[in-house]
C-alpha cells in the first residue's frame, strides 16, 4: 500500500480539478442567467429559500430537502410572475437500497391571479384512463372524455368548455392556490423556457374562469 501513495495523490488532483471545474461552469451560467433577465427588465436571486412556502401538494413533496434557485420575477403580458429552479431529493443513499439517491429539479412558473378558486389538473396515469373508461374517479366538469383524461381537485367551475379543449390539446398540468397559478416543467432552471411558458400560460388563462 506504502508504493501506491501516489494514486491518492492522483486522485486528490482528479476531483480538485473537476470542483474547479464545475465550479466555474456553476458561475457562468449564473452570470449569463443575471444578465438575460436584465436585458429583459426581471430580476434574478440566486438562491430563494423564501419560495419555498409556496410549493406544497403535488407536484412538491415527493423527496426531501428541497431548495429553491435561480429565481426570476417581473412582469409578461402585463402579468406579474416568479419562476424559479425546485429541486428535492428522492432515493436513499444506504447501500442496501435498490433505489439510489437523486436530486430531481423542477423549473416552476408562478403568475398572480386575484381571486382565483383553489384548483389542481393533472393528467391522468395508465391506470387512471383505465378507472375513468369504467366510470371510476368521477365526473369532475360534466364532460366524460376530459374527466376520463384529467383528475381535478377544488373548484372545477373555472374549467370552461374553452379551457377544457384547450387543456386536451396541451395537456399541461397545473395548480392554483394562494392566489397564483402554477405551471411547471422537469429539468434544471432555462432562463429561455420562462417566456414560452407565460405565454402558453397566458392562453390558458383567457380561455379559463380564474380570477
Amino acid at each position: 500500500m506504502a508504493g501506491h501513495w501516489y494514486w491518492y495523490v492522483v486522485l486528490a488532483l482528479v476531483v480538485g480539478g473537476y470542483g474547479v471545474w464545475y465550479l466555474r461552469g456553476y458561475r457562468r451560467r449564473t452570470a449569463a442567467i443575471a444578465a438575460g433577465a436584465r436585458e429583459r427588465g426581471w430580476t434574478y436571486r440566486e438562491r430563494a429559500p423564501q419560495l419555498l412556502g409556496r410549493c406544497h401538494g403535488y407536484p412538491f413533496g415527493r423527496g426531501r430537502r428541497p431548495r429553491a434557485w435561480h429565481a426570476v420575477s417581473g412582469s409578461h403580458d402585463g402579468r406579474e410572475f416568479t419562476s424559479f429552479e425546485y429541486s428535492e431529493v428522492v432515493g436513499h443513499s444506504d447501500v442496501d437500497s435498490n433505489d439510489s439517491a437523486e436530486r430531481l429539479y423542477l423549473q416552476v412558473y408562478a403568475v398572480k391571479v386575484a381571486g382565483a378558486p383553489v384548483l389542481t389538473v393533472r393528467r391522468r396515469g395508465v391506470a387512471g384512463v383505465v378507472a375513468g373508461r369504467l366510470g371510476v374517479g368521477g365526473n369532475a366538469t360534466g364532460n366524460p372524455d376530459f374527466d376520463r383524461r384529467f383528475v381535478v381537485e377544488g373548484d372545477a367551475t373555472s374549467l370552461t368548455p374553452e379551457a377544457q379543449v384547450w387543456l386536451t390539446a396541451h395537456p399541461r398540468p397545473f395548480r392554483v392556490d394562494g392566489g397564483e397559478v402554477l405551471v411547471w416543467d422537469e429539468g434544471r432552471f432555462d432562463l429561455g423556457r420562462v417566456e414560452p411558458a407565460l405565454e402558453q400560460l397566458g392562453e390558458l388563462l383567457t380561455r379559463a374562469r380564474l380570477g
